[in-house]
């Protein structure tokens, strides 16, 4: 082999014989080396991205899961429509088995959603003062008395024909949510439904709601300044006798609140549902 190669070099040919002999194995070399390569390229790839946060649209497409999860049907909501039903023909009442899970607790970010602007339920206003009794069997807040002139709103009717009161008993009346996010039971005769000259709302517990409405809240100008002077007014004051000036800002604080509900924002979902 090598004196043919030294005779055709001598005769001024360049041509080398390993290059036309092997040339399909290493083709096949190659091939297998840039697989090689590639794999490791893949997988070290892998492992980087892994460890690192994902990027924008690594984040929109979670995003668009979140948003596609929320979209289930089985999912807790707030009605925004009448319930059906004999029961609620006269009147815009919300789904039944919905109001008996909404009286077994307290809901106070669902409350601020059921009274705003535009949504079809039924609005009480209370004529006289009176206990906040849950006739339903859930919890209730004691302490807050239902005052003259309080917005509510209708849940239930409870009459003597649905079983809910004795018979001869004529505390015939409604099952109502107030706007603290708890249910409480009214009789006939201590409600009208004309809206009075003055309209008062039960104390919403700025603790009791849920940290993303609370912080939605924070981001209106009038609601944070009235945040403000209350934490400032109120520091060192967790239980007992507080301050005139810890007071009026807490008081100012919900009016805030309310006056901001009342202009129909749109809300961050409840965290809290029934």
């Amino acid at each position: 082999m090598l004196p043919q190669l030294d005779q055709q070099t001598e005769q001024g040919e360049l041509v080398g014989p390993g290059p036309l002999r092997y040339s399909g194995s290493l083709r096949l070399m190659r091939m297998f080396i840039g697989c090689l390569v590639l794999g490791l390229a893949t997988a070290c790839g892998s492992s980087v991205s892994n460890g690192e946060p994902g990027t924008a649209a690594d984040e929109s497409g979670e995003a668009s899961g979140k948003e596609t999860a929320s979209l289930d049907p089985k999912k807790p909501r707030i009605p925004k429509r009448c319930g059906k039903g004999r029961k609620n023909r006269a009147e815009c009442l919300p789904p039944q088995g919905w109001v008996k899970r909404l009286c077994d607790d307290v809901y106070p970010d669902v409350a601020l959603h059921m009274f705003q602007p535009g949504t079809p339920w039924k609005r009480l206003y209370m004529l006289a003062r009176a206990e906040p009794f849950n006739a339903s069997g859930g919890s209730s807040l004691l302490g807050d008395k239902l005052e003259r002139g309080e917005e509510v709103i209708a849940l239930k009717r409870r009459s003597e024909s649905d079983g809910q009161i004795q018979v001869g008993d004529n505390n015939a009346g409604y099952d109502v949510l107030r706007w603290n996010g708890a249910c409480a039971t009214i009789h006939d005769g201590d409600f009208g439904e004309d809206r009075p000259s003055r309209i008062v709302q039960s104390k919403v517990e700025w603790r009791r709601l849920g940290v993303p409405l609370r912080q939605h809240l924070e981001a209106q100008p009038a609601i944070f300044a009235a945040y403000e002077a209350r934490r400032k007014s109120c520091h060192g004051f967790s239980m007992g006798t507080v301050s005139g000036d810890c007071e009026s800002n807490d008081k100012l604080l919900m009016q805030e609140v309310v006056r901001y509900i009342q202009t129909g924002p749109a809300l961050p979902e409840a965290s809290r549902m029934p």
